[in-house]
């Protein structure tokens, strides 16, 4: 209906006369999507089946399927078909069951949620209709689902020795697990497009779990379910499955001294309505096993079309609108005494300034001047050489004539035959021509051959050969790849530098090896700072760095970010907390954040919180929290249009010309506005090359100054940063050398000038001094535990589905197995259902494991960036973590005692009573500890969440309940 909905559009409007018939005969018709049902489909499953085959998610799925059916066969090896051994194998289908359902449910979770967003956009502008859609994932899903049911089939069935029926035992074994995966996959749908966020759906999905397995009938049997509950059995996919595997196992063969339908009849409450009738040509118990397979898909075709409807829904709910969510909040970490005097506004300037009254007892940071010589970073690359399709006899003919005497020769070195294969580089992240050539050029030519930039003509490499021959820089050892080139510059206190170049010549680089956050690859040149060399003991004190991507914690408002950030890194630590707050309230009026200031920072990727622009801003701030001499900004403009970009831009000037400080950012593509904010330009190219380092304003008469260089003029109407990139790095400059040219200019000069001997004011008054005494670890403990309850407290999506969990789960659980502990009779199967009952409680109790994962990697990124700027030791962040969860855990574990432990009617005997308490609080405490293990060791949300599932597993299998310790290989 959605697929190909076509609606009537008028074109024409009819005359004040004319008949309203007339108007109906000239609409036409046309089709909401641009292509039909079918053509939707079949685009969407190629596109599908691509990202399948590309999704590393998909092996692991398959992988951690052979390995799960490995050790769950070993662990059932051989089961005998008597009594006990028939027991034991109800309990290898019930493991199979979970396997099977948790794999299926938990493991799609995170490419569902990341593909939700994609569809929402494609949606929203008619690239295909949302029927289409849900069934091509459904397609490319399925083979995955078949390989996993597979590979924990075949593994674990044959070595268990399942009765095989001469065949198709298995075959309906295996078919009944695939349509529980597909069962749990369709459930999985339902959870991604139902729910907010990851770490909702991975709180909620094993409640599924849990109601399906606890109604599959193995513990407690169907008859034992109170009688108001029995409903659980005829909703369960587990159910059904397990009823059909078993009837399967144990038709046609006797169970110790009778029939194998009557042991599973008396003994273990299967089939759970006697089914009698059946169509001529079927015994009953093939008619049970064909109706618990239709229900199964019967309810697998439900759960999908629930989940198809609730995909076309949540576009409204959770996609995106024009409007930016915002959330704002009055909870802060800690308000100083006159926190309303300080916000209320008196005093602040429009323009962001502080007026003299307001400055704090904060000293202004010490003015630093930055100089650099001879920088070279180079990394390794292993780099294919280009073949040709001949044998390797006519590889040997190639080498020897590869020494080409010409310049045309030279020149075609750099042609590739785009029959070549292509040069691969390891470090550098793609594939592409360019710095990688040179090694082809180097190993066909020798080293003198390899040159200093990527663009040019023959003749140009041909100078720089020259250049190298010379002295001025040395060809790189095989194996490396140049991306700097020997730059020399100089930064001043108070003025602001822009880094430009084209894509790939080096400008992040440059920033990074500048400010130290390069730790791979070769670095040689030396730094100083106001002429003395640069010390790891003070660097990081100085210098602050924003990176290109805005990492804070989402559950913060602005103003908590700053002043967290001034408590943890403003020097001396021996200030009060009140001049720190201060200082923060200072650099939100400086940056022009006082109208976001009590706004929480939001998720950006959910369209939450900070518009863009404040959040670069804010990035820039926390930095400024460190009070530094010397600013770094990785592309402080990126993502934003050209209003926002003058914002940003014009609060880094506000900081260079007010607070003194020494500020160096890459930019990409500024706007005339942008540029012009800017004090001096380190113009690179290709290869690392400097080959413009000084004033904005001097730019045009360095230009008019080359050769020809009434060609290079600036028109009055072009921006200058595109014209300046057209000349020194586009096709527009190619015939003359702007690297020799720069070499030879007095720019130069003076930057190596400035290296060995400035005679600046900050030079003259030598290195900067530094309160090197560290924050106390009780100090940055209290800090980062604060932060981080809060964080909890505002994330009810984590905690609080946390703890509704525990109560529904155990409540459930608790009416399921009401009163078993306070029966009379001391049983077998009274026994068996209270270890059943402390199986599920302890089971509940391991939802945690997954779900702890997700905060802490959406959180680690924020984490990294802090350890970086070295705001507090690893230590403390590992410990804030577990004292911040701890009041959580133990509400956790002691709501659980409190309702499953009377309802089940265990012992109240004192010491019994407190060893439970004690163990659920240890159990609640525990696995969600080895949740946030697996977080850190884990590359993204999927892999800790597979890991978390094999640990899982292994817990589960080995308590005791599924089977005995004594029968474990």
């Amino acid at each position: 209906e959605e697929a190909v909905r076509e609606t009537k559009q008028s074109t024409t409007t009819t005359d004040e006369e004319g008949d309203g018939a007339d108007a109906d005969a000239d609409a036409e018709v046309v089709p909401r999507f641009a292509q039909t049902s079918s053509k939707q489909l079949s685009i969407l499953v190629g596109r599908g089946w691509k990202l399948v085959q590309r999704n590393p998610a998909s092996l692991m799925r398959v992988v951690s399927a052979i390995i799960f059916g490995a050790f769950i066969g070993t662990l059932f090896l051989n089961t005998s078909g008597d009594e006990d051994g028939t027991f034991t194998r109800a309990g290898y289908v019930l493991t199979l069951l979970f396997i099977s359902f948790l794999n299926s449910c938990m493991a799609p979770l995170e490419d569902l949620y990341r593909d939700r967003g994609t569809f929402y956009l494609h949606r929203r502008a008619s690239f295909y209709s949302t029927v289409a859609y849900y069934l091509s994932q459904w397609v490319c899903s399925l083979p995955v689902m078949l390989l996993e049911a597979l590979f924990l089939s075949v593994i674990s069935f044959f070595a268990v020795g399942m009765n095989n029926h001469g065949g198709w035992g298995f075959f309906y074994f295996w078919a009944m697990f695939s349509l529980v995966a597909v069962s749990g996959n369709a459930v999985s749908r339902v959870l991604a497009y139902s729910l907010p966020s990851p770490d909702v759906a991975n709180n909620l999905g094993p409640a599924f779990l849990l109601l399906f397995v606890l109604g599959s009938c193995y513990s407690p049997q169907y008859l034992q379910l109170p009688a108001w509950l029995r409903w659980l059995a005829w909703i369960s996919p587990c159910a059904y499955c397990y009823e059909g595997v078993i009837v399967s196992e144990v038709m046609g063969r006797s169970v110790g001294r009778v029939d194998g339908m009557t042991f599973a009849n008396n003994s273990l409450n299967i089939p759970r309505i006697p089914y009698q009738s059946a169509p001529a040509g079927m015994s009953s118990e093939g008619a049970l096993m064909a109706f618990d397979a239709y229900m199964i898909v019967a309810w697998a075709l439900a759960f999908e079309i629930a989940a198809c409807f609730l995909l076309h829904k949540s576009q409204h709910w959770y996609g995106p609108t024009t409007k930016r969510y915002q959330v704002a909040s009055g909870m802060s970490l800690r308000a100083p005494p006159d926190y309303k005097s300080m916000t209320s506004g008196a005093g602040k300037e429009k323009d962001g300034t502080m007026t003299d009254e307001e400055t704090t007892s904060i000293p202004k940071a010490p003015s630093a001047h930055l100089t650099a010589r001879s920088i070279v970073y180079e990394v390794v690359v292993p780099i294919e050489e280009p073949r040709s399709a001949n044998s390797d006899a006519g590889s040997k003919e190639d080498e020897t004539n590869a020494k080409p005497s010409s310049a045309a020769s030279l020149s075609s070195l750099y042609d590739s035959d785009a029959n070549d294969p292509p040069i691969t580089a390891l470090e550098y992240g793609q594939t592409r021509r360019g710095a990688a050539q040179e090694w082809v050029l180097k190993q066909r030519l020798g080293d003198s051959s390899l040159s200093r930039s990527n663009g040019g003509s023959s003749a140009d490499a041909s100078a720089r050969q020259l250049s190298l021959k010379s002295g001025r820089l040395d060809p790189p050892e095989p194996g490396r790849l140049r991306l700097l080139s020997g730059i020399t510059a100089t930064f001043e206190p108070g003025t602001m530098t822009a880094l430009m170049g084209s894509s790939g010549a080096g400008k992040s680089t440059l920033l990074d090896v500048l400010a130290g956050y390069k730790t791979g690859g070769y670095i040689t040149g030396d730094v100083n700072i106001n002429g003395k060399p640069k010390t790891d003991a003070t660097w990081r004190s100085i210098a602050g760095y924003c990176e290109q991507v805005d990492l804070h914690n989402p559950a913060m408002t602005v103003r908590e970010s700053l002043i967290f950030a001034a408590r943890m890194r403003l020097r001396p630590f021996t200030l009060p907390d009140e001049a720190k707050m201060r200082f923060a309230m200072d650099i939100i009026s400086l940056l022009g954040l006082r109208d976001f200031a009590d706004m929480l920072v939001g998720n950006e990727a959910a369209g939450e919180g900070l518009p863009k622009h404040a959040r670069k801003r804010l990035t820039v701030g926390v930095e400024l929290a460190g009070n530094p001499s010397i600013l770094f900004a990785d592309e402080p403009t990126s993502g934003l249009d050209s209003l926002s970009a003058s914002v940003v831009v014009s609060s880094l000037e506000r900081i260079a010309k007010q607070q003194g400080l020494t500020v160096v950012c890459t930019i990409h593509q500024p706007s005339r506005e942008v540029f012009e904010a800017f004090d001096n330009l380190l113009l690179l190219r290709k290869g690392g090359v400097c080959v413009y380092n000084g004033a904005i304003s001097g730019l045009d008469s360095y230009m008019q100054s080359a050769p020809s260089g009434s060609d290079y003029l600036m028109p009055n109407d072009s921006n200058p940063a595109d014209h300046v990139l057209e000349i020194f790095c586009g096709p527009r400059g190619e015939k003359q050398d702007w690297e020799l040219f720069y070499e030879d200019s007095c720019m130069s000069k003076a930057a190596l000038s400035a290296f060995s001997s400035c005679p600046c004011e900050c030079c003259a008054n030598g290195e900067i001094s530094v309160d090197q005494t560290p924050q106390t670890f009780s100090s940055e403990l209290y800090i980062v535990t604060q932060r981080q309850i809060l964080a909890h407290w505002r994330t009810p999506t984590y905690m609080a589905v946390r703890i509704w969990w525990t109560i529904v789960a155990n409540l459930l659980c608790g009416l399921v197995y009401m009163g078993v502990g306070a029966a009379d009779d001391e049983s077998e199967e009274s026994l068996q259902n209270i270890i059943g009952a402390i199986f599920f409680f302890i089971n509940i109790a391991t939802v945690p494991l997954l779900s702890a994962v997700v905060p802490l990697i959406m959180e680690r990124s924020v984490y990294y960036r802090e350890i970086a700027s070295g705001t507090y030791r690893r230590q403390v962040y590992g410990m804030a973590v577990q004292i911040a969860e701890a009041p959580f855990n133990i509400g956790a574990g002691i709501l659980a005692f409190l309702i499953f432990y009377f309802l089940v009617g265990l012992s109240l005997e004192g010491g019994r009573l407190v060893y439970f308490l004690l163990m659920a609080l240890a159990s609640y405490w525990l696995l969600p500890t080895l949740g946030q293990l697996l977080a850190f060791i884990s590359p993204n949300i999927g892999a800790a969440v597979g890991i978390g599932s094999l640990v899982l597993t292994i817990f589960t299998l080995t308590m005791g309940f599924l089977i005995k310790a004594k029968d474990i290989p």
